[in-house]
């Protein structure tokens, strides 16, 4: 299924950059950093950012601090659907709280914590999550989004600790993903807005006592000529060894010489533990291009995740949108999704591999539909892990021809020069936001199965499925509770963007066990504005 791509956007295109390449003459002076944030925001690029970053683009274009959305940017949703089927059987995982639900008492109904991610060292366990609570309509020197929470038992109970330290004069903006290396430190990156100089940047922190005090998050310089606007967004972090840091993510960026607007996927290279970083790009397309007889392309990265093989080569994968139209005759070809992978062997010189093809797994903007003002957006990140020295990427895949979004698999022997793929999942429920691990045991994927339940509303269940080889795999249940969708439209938490339920959940191995975290939605907040009650996002953690 794919989303829609209409001449109406086609148009909104050529307004929002103002110059094409080979074709239009330059503007004679430079956008201000406000008018760069507006021009993307008109372009397709804004449907695929993340909630925290497009709350950040939005302040940039409006030239203020507000945290709360705009605009729904589904305003072409159509084509929805039904899910059908059962949840996943079996007795579940034992479920531990993550977050703690008594801490939300700051502000009304900014109780949201979801899009986890974990690290692990020893009996020490770290989750990062988005946390709406800890900031104000208007973000002030005190605005925090990047929450933490630690156990010192190997994942049998957690401390919410509250939030990342902010860095000097940067505001943590979400998007967490934490990472160990062999030293047994712990690493956590994470947006952060440099709001003096409306720039999204990712800034990170470490941990040398199992996760219980966190440095600030200082943040990684942009990469060259990129200090008068830049926009980072879905950071992701990796180690190759003690102090050995490798933190990518995608970007936008502007060339003040030609004029013309970037997506990349840079990589940021650290061998003192962050102290120091340097940046090369794996890759950098035009966002949006045209030649002088019409022929237009957009192009976006999202969602870059990070791995260091067991040879030192370092992958960076990421699902690249793309399409291409002719303006003036309007005859467009369809929005293509793929899992585009490159690889180095020293974090510098990149190679781009094969990539593998995604067919969309949601109608309309991209949702999954699961009740009433109950929508929850879907993008197909890739996710990477090695075993027995061949690299397996898992996304969320509509291609079986069933109508289902599905878990699919891709498996690399030679460095992603070629795959062989299978679908892990199939049947009548959907599955999304996979995440893989790898061990002596075999391959892990986690994800959320969708399903009908009551009333027509859809129940959301977090499944793993395990395989010895690869081939044959089985389920098994690791929420021990079934939970509804949340109000994302409108939303229920007045500064999360519209059909957010978080884009990511987490898995990770220490060799022996896989240790699991994820947004859910099973308990329920009563307040004057929900006197029957709503369901609320927290954060949840199992160990297979």
């Amino acid at each position: 299924m794919r989303r829609p791509f209409t001449l109406v956007v086609a148009a909104l295109l050529l307004i929002a950059v103002g110059t094409t390449a080979d074709s239009a003459a330059a503007p004679a002076t430079a956008p201000t950093k406000q008018e760069l944030a507006q021009r993307i925001l008109k372009t397709p690029a804004a449907l695929y950012v993340t909630a925290t970053a497009h709350a950040a683009l939005e302040a940039i274009a409006r030239g203020d601090h507000r945290v709360a959305p705009d605009s729904t940017g589904l305003s072409a949703l159509q084509g929805t659907r039904n899910q059908h089927g059962g949840g996943q059987g079996g007795p579940p995982l034992t479920n531990v709280a993550v977050s703690n639900p008594g801490e939300d008492t700051h502000q009304q109904d900014q109780t949201t914590q979801s899009e986890t991610s974990l690290a692990v060292s020893g009996s020490n366990v770290a989750v990062g999550f988005n946390d709406s609570q800890n900031t104000l309509l208007f973000f002030t020197a005190g605005t925090n989004l990047s929450g933490v929470a630690h156990s010192g038992d190997g994942g049998q109970t957690f401390t919410d600790e509250g939030v990342l330290p902010n860095g000097p004069g940067l505001v943590n903006f979400g998007d967490p993903w934490l990472a160990s290396d062999n030293a047994g430190t712990l690493y956590y990156s994470t947006l952060t807005f440099d709001v003096t100089n409306s720039s999204l940047l990712v800034g990170v922190s470490k941990s040398i006592d199992g996760g219980n005090t966190w440095s600030p998050a200082n943040a990684i310089p942009p990469p060259a000529g990129q200090s008068s606007f830049y926009f980072a967004d879905k950071d992701a972090l990796t180690t190759g060894g003690a102090g050995n840091l490798f933190d990518v993510w995608d970007d936008f960026t502007f060339d003040p010489t030609t004029f013309q607007s970037f997506s990349g996927l840079p990589v940021a290279h650290s061998t003192d533990g962050g102290q120091t970083w340097s940046i090369h790009y794996a890759s950098k397309v035009p966002l949006f291009m045209c030649d002088n007889t019409g022929n237009c392309t957009f192009s976006q990265y999202i969602g870059a995740q990070p791995i260091v093989g067991p040879d030192g080569t370092v992958y960076d994968a990421a699902e690249l949108i793309s399409q291409t139209f002719n303006f003036q005759t309007g005859v467009s070809s369809p929005v293509m999704f793929s899992e585009a992978l490159f690889s180095s062997p020293d974090g510098i010189t990149w190679t781009q591999k094969t990539s593998n093809a995604v067919t969309s797994s949601t109608q309309g903007q991209g949702v999954f539909v699961l009740g009433p003002g109950k929508l929850m957006r879907n993008l197909e990140f890739p996710t990477l892990a090695f075993r027995n020295g061949a690299l397996n990427m898992t996304w969320n895949d509509g291609g079986a021809g069933d109508g289902h979004s599905h878990i699919k698999l891709a498996t690399s022997t030679d460095g992603g020069t070629t795959w062989t793929t299978s679908f892990v999942t199939s049947g009548s429920n959907d599955e999304a936001q996979p995440s893989i691990s790898a061990d002596a045991s075999g391959l892990h994927i986690l994800y959320y199965q969708i399903s009908d339940g009551r009333n027509g509303e859809a129940q959301l269940d977090v499944v793993v499925s395990n395989s010895h080889d690869g081939s044959q795999w089985k389920a098994r249940r690791v929420s021990s509770q079934s939970f509804p969708g949340v109000f994302t439209v409108p939303q229920f938490d007045p500064i999360i963007a519209f059909a957010y339920m978080g884009d990511y959940i987490s898995n990770v191995s220490d060799g022996t066990h896989q240790f699991f975290a994820w947004g859910d939605n099973r308990n329920t907040v009563r307040n004057w504005m929900y006197p029957q009650g709503r369901n609320d996002p927290d954060v949840f953690a199992a160990v297979q």
